[in-house]
């Protein structure tokens, strides 16, 4: 796990232990439904971020990504919660619990560039409980007597805005964003279609890093046959599944099934390389693409050219 993910899992249990402190000391002006909303607020909010963090750090495990995160959300709405009773608890863990599952979902099929800017909008949402205890606190029929009243909550957003930055700023200065920011170092690898190892063979080589292929076209030639490499960079399952028709070669590996006379498929685990060999028997533009759930919406496709 990267900088990032200790950056933003330590600022949820830092806000907890605020949140809960607040509560402590604020709970005889709250009344139960105030409570029950606070705590739904919080333990949702907590759910969401650890939910889209875990799910893309461990995308290709659903089940743990699932668990963690809702087992996070559910402690931030039940620590919530017991300040200001059963409801409010029952409120928070529920909340907690659809926050981390739907987080994790989302998480798990969107790309992992596009997940910073998810975490950030609902950690700030989060840290926003702090706001809303405070409005909440204030009194039905309390007046404004000064307009500078107005500048707590602009003061409060501008605190919160700088914490986050800052926050992004300080692991960045100190290592990886995440694992999940994308290494420019990945994007110089292509695949080297026709290169031959023999007068009578093509090597492929393919690799996929940060949800993208190396290359989103390969040209071969028919009736030569292919040898197809797949290295998996990535911490998450990948594979290319190539709709061509082909006389396939028994290789030998668990990991090429789903090989027939129509369909190449190729499996490779995370940081693994697996090898496939087949020959294309009719010339055409064919799609390949990865067939793990969200990885072909992130951009894994690309031509398969027979000429």
């Amino acid at each position: 796990m990267g900088n990032y993910p200790l950056f933003v899992l330590g600022s949820l249990g830092l806000l907890t232990v605020i949140v809960v402190i607040l509560a402590v000391n604020w709970k005889k002006t709250f009344r139960t439904m105030q409570g029950m909303m606070i705590s739904m607020f919080f333990g949702m909010n907590v759910g969401l971020t650890a939910g889209i963090l875990l799910g893309v750090t461990f995308q290709g495990n659903l089940f743990l990504s699932t668990m963690l995160s809702m087992a996070i959300g559910i402690l931030a709405g039940l620590l919530c919660g017991l300040c200001f009773g059963i409801l409010p608890v029952l409120e928070g863990v529920m909340a907690g619990l659809m926050g981390g599952m739907m987080g994790a979902m989302v998480g798990e099929m969107i790309r992992v560039d596009q997940s910073i800017s998810l975490i950030q909008l609902f950690l700030f949402l989060s840290l926003c409980t702090i706001f809303i205890m405070a409005i909440l606190k204030t009194p039905r029929n309390s007046r404004i007597h000064s307009k500078k009243w107005l500048l707590k909550p602009v003061l409060l957003s501008g605190v919160i805005v700088a914490y986050i930055i800052g926050g992004n700023s300080f692991v960045k200065s100190y290592g990886n964003l995440i694992e999940l920011e994308p290494s420019n170092s990945h994007h110089s690898v292509t695949a080297t279609p026709n290169e031959n190892l023999d007068s009578g063979r093509q090597l492929i080589a393919l690799e996929t890093a940060n949800m993208k292929y190396s290359t989103n076209e390969i040209i071969v030639e028919k009736d030569k046959k292919v040898n197809l490499t797949l290295t998996n960079l990535d911490q998450v399952v990948h594979d290319i599944e190539i709709k061509v028709p082909s006389l396939p070669i028994d290789n030998g590996s668990e990991h090429n099934h789903g090989t027939g006379n129509n369909v190449i498929h190729l499996h490779a685990s995370p940081k693994s390389t697996e090898t496939l060999t087949f020959t294309p028997t009719e010339s055409g533009v064919y799609e390949f693409i990865c067939t793990v759930p969200g990885h072909k919406e992130s951009g894994m496709v690309g031509k398969f050219i027979v000429s």
